[in-house]
């Protein structure tokens, strides 16, 4: 798998696999509806920037981010890989149930972590333990999935001190930014105009494409347009809806708009790229 995968909604339920993220260099990532994504590097290496702070990733390290964490993938070796995990609201709400406060503090400052020499076997070991419950049960694997995560996530918690608190504070420039991102997610299926996000953010659209062009490398418009783009390539790759149906749900005034779209965003066409994923699914 070389896209984003994503949640198509926010009933789905967990889902798991390995991709290339090869859809996703250069511009945030955005997962659907998952609510929290968790990634381990299975080969190679890359650059993402986390909330504005660089970091490079390699085999066995661990991303954890947020709905709204801002994540650029920026460089990735030929080699790259992950495992994904995605899960929904609700699947996170309870694995987080029994993991203590500081735990929170310390992955939404340190998104990236980077495991111990000694500790990457059990990393190895925790993912061939996913994949098992993923492939052989059925029967009780949800709860099977919520123990495992919430195995992993306590032996990162074992190592912090029980008192541990966060002290970074964001600049109101990348507060702008880390609110717009979330905007977008929010609200690009009915919006795609510069003004409205720049209007509920009370600053004017130049100076929000500043701000873009600064912590995101492209305009405010091209970040809306990629993420539109997204979200048309989940629907293409994870529903049945006609093309048709997928303009509605979109808000393009007509399928033949959303077409052109899509052509002038990715150079090929939604048949076509609705397609190539079923003949990928096929060969997986």
């Amino acid at each position: 798998m070389q896209h984003i995968p994503q949640l198509f909604t926010a009933d789905d339920p967990p889902r798991m696999g390995d991709t290339t993220l090869t859809e996703g260099l250069g511009v945030p990532l955005s997962f659907g509806h998952t609510y929290l994504t968790l990634l381990v590097c299975l080969s190679g290496s890359a650059r993402f920037t986390l909330n504005f702070k660089e970091h490079v990733v390699r085999r066995g390290d661990v991303l954890l981010l947020a709905e709204d964490t801002i994540a650029l993938l920026k460089r990735r070796s030929r080699g790259f890989k992950v495992f994904f995990c995605l899960m929904p609201k609700g699947f996170a709400a309870e694995v987080a149930y029994q993991l203590p406060n500081p735990l929170f503090i310390f992955l939404h400052e340190h998104p990236h972590c980077v495991p111990d020499s000694d500790d990457r076997p059990l990393i190895e070991g925790w993912l061939a333990q996913m994949r098992d419950i993923v492939k052989c049960c059925p029967t009780y694997r949800h709860v099977m999935l919520r123990n495992q995560l919430q195995n992993l996530f306590l032996k990162i918690a074992e190592q912090l001190p029980a008192t541990y608190k966060g002290s970074r504070a964001f600049s109101r420039k990348e507060m702008l930014s880390w609110q717009f991102w979330d905007l977008i997610g929010k609200h690009c299926t009915r919006h795609r105009d510069v003004k409205f996000y720049a209007d509920a953010l009370s600053i004017t659209p130049f100076y929000l494409s500043q701000l873009t062009k600064a912590f995101f490398n492209d305009t405010a418009k091209g970040l809306i347009d990629r993420q539109v783009t997204q979200e048309i390539k989940a629907l293409l790759s994870y529903s049945n809806l006609a093309i048709g149906q997928i303009a509605d749900e979109l808000n393009f005034v007509d399928a033949s708009y959303l077409c052109r779209y899509f052509k002038r965003q990715t150079g090929v066409s939604l048949s076509r790229y609705r397609l190539q994923g079923q003949q990928e699914a096929g060969q997986a």
